[in-house]
This record gives structure tokens, sequence and C-alpha cells, in this order.
């Protein structure tokens, strides 16, 4: 398991995944430090299927917190190994072995002492790759914002920045949108807050004017800064907002459909219409009904290299749950 602290630690997991022949996962922080599409890479609901069966967790750079707080049940006589550089993460989630070191050191000095100790192992990719599978299978469910962000990825290229916040979207994303290298996937981490995304984005920007900037918000999240627009046009800031448009604060509204008797209460929202006000501040946007349209939008935008603000359509209710991928029940 790897987290934001293991960002500059990547070809040396890498090369300890390779030794062990063991499958690399990451939850929000961490995507990217093994690109998604290597062999040995699980995203979330993969890494699930194989977490049953696990028998030794190596935590680098990570609060372990997909294991311990979101998965919660763990595998009988697992052996949690954690390198982290803070000390006292070895006490808040105490492992069987703790190392108190830099990730790129630990990491290292790791894979020296198996290299002395062990032999290679024979390859174990075709495993994972079924695993890989069913899980995309399986998550598939998850619509329409898995076919969303099937989309984004198809057009965002694979050195693209994807900056998401809470939201439908966002949270699914953690699940099935596949990083290729460390900061590519900007996350308000353990935080969650709204409004983080678009703001954020112009700042990636700015930071990298020669890459693709996407950013995914709900309506809800992308009301805390809309005024934003106005940077960005005022600076020619050229990220492409996403707006995923279910005129609700759709997480609030489906715990207070199913926890508390579809009594509804804040949770619906009356919106702007994303368009004209994206005009309004002299930023050009368009409206999207469906993934194949967000498509042709994604690209003319990104072609563009201007800001521009993408609204795409949902129903309100329309999102279905990715809970059940983020909270898996134990298995029976």
């Amino acid at each position: 398991m790897v987290g934001g602290g293991a960002r500059e630690a990547g070809p040396e997991i890498a090369e300890l995944a390779r030794r062990l022949q063991a499958p690399v996962t990451a939850h929000r922080q961490g995507k990217g430090v093994l690109p998604e599409d290597d062999p040995l890479s699980l995203l979330p609901p993969a890494a699930w299927q194989y977490w049953q069966d696990c028998d030794l967790l190596i935590g680098i750079g990570s609060r372990l917190e997909l294991q311990h707080f979101r998965w919660r049940w763990m595998p009988k006589g697992l052996k949690t190994l954690r390198i982290d550089i803070d000390p006292t993460e070895m006490v808040r989630l105490k492992p069987d072995l703790g190392l108190v070191a830099d990730a790129v050191q630990g990491t290292r000095a790791l894979v020296e002492m198996l290299s002395k100790s062990t032999k290679a192992r024979p390859s174990r990719a075709a495993d994972y790759a079924r695993l890989r599978t069913e899980a995309e299978a399986a998550f598939r469910a998850v619509q329409p914002q898995e076919s969303y962000l099937r989309v984004i990825r198809e057009v965002l290229p694979r050195d693209g920045f994807f900056v998401e916040e809470v939201s439908q979207v966002g949270f699914s994303a953690r699940m099935c949108f596949p990083v290729y290298a460390p900061r590519q996937y900007v996350t308000c981490g353990y935080q969650d807050n709204l409004g983080f995304g678009f703001n954020t984005a112009l700042g990636v920007k700015v930071a990298h004017p020669d890459k693709a900037v996407v950013s995914v918000s709900g309506d809800g999240g992308f009301m805390f800064g809309v005024q934003e627009l106005a940077t960005a046009k005022q600076f020619d800031i050229a990220v492409v907002a996403i707006v995923f448009n279910n005129s609700a604060y759709g997480n609030v509204r489906r715990d207070q459909q199913t926890t508390y008797g579809n009594r509804l209460l804040g949770s619906d929202l009356e919106n702007p219409d994303f368009v004209a006000l994206a005009k309004s501040f002299g930023v050009e946007a368009t409206r999207v009904e469906d993934p194949e349209g967000l498509r042709d939008a994604l690209r003319e935008a990104l072609a563009s290299a201007a800001p521009r603000v993408i609204e795409v359509h949902v129903p309100r209710g329309g999102d279905a749950s990715p809970w059940p991928f983020i909270h898996p029940a134990p298995p029976s």
C-alpha cells in the first residue's frame, strides 16, 4: 500500500514489487507512484479481492486508511510492515514491524536485503490481470460515473492532471480512474472538502502550463468557488472544469433516503444555468447529456487552450452508489 509519502520512491517500490511479485495499490495520494497500468498495480476494487488472502501488508508512506478504515476487516494471520518517516505513525496505527525511514531509503534497503536472501519469484501478472478484469466488470454497475470517467481517461493525455473533489464522480474516480505518474491525480485527501477542485486546478495549470488539466466537480462543490471563473478568464488559465449537475448534494441526499427514511433536508439544490453563468464571465461553455457528448466536448475544450466549462446533466438521484466498492462488506 503506497501513499503520498511514497511519491519519490516509485523506482524502489517497483523493484520491491517485482522481486516479491506482490501487487501495489493506492487509494488517493499514492495513485501513480506505480503506474496504474503496470502488471503489478491493482486499483482498490481489485486489491480488495486480493486482500482476502493476504499474509503481509507493506505500507510505504501511507496512513493505511484503505485497509484499516475503509475495508475494516483483516485477513487471519495478517502481518503489517510500515515504512514511514513520521514516528508517530507507528503509535497511531501500530504495525508488527515499523521502520522509521524515508520512503526511498527504507524501500531501497529492504530491496537490498531481499536481493541477498531471496530468489526471483515467478510472475503472477496473469493472476492480477484476472482480478483487474473482474473488478472493472463489477464497477461498471456504478453508472453514469464509470462511463464518464472512462471517457475522461481516454481523452486526457497520459501526462495530464486530473483534479477531483468530493462528488459522486470524485468518489468513483478513486476506485476506477487509472493514473500513470505521481501527483497527476490531485486530491483533497481525507479532508474531503467541497470547493477544492476547480480552485486547485487553476493553481495546477499555472504550475504546469504545458499540460492538460481537468477538474471534476459536482454542482454543489463547484458553486463554492464559481467566482474563480473570473480568475480563469482574466489570466487565461486553460483549465477544463467538468461540472456534474445532479441538482443535489448527492451523497447527503442518498444518506437521507437510505438511513433517515427519505427525510430530505437541505440536500436538493436550485442551480444557475452553468453554461450561461460561465459565458457571463467570458468563459466558453457547453452542456452534454451522455458520455459520447462529453468525449467530443472534452476534446474540443483541451484543443482550445482556453478556460472552458462543460456541464454534464445527471438526473437528480440518477447516480449509482460507489460506496459498496469504497466500504465493501466483509466476506461471508
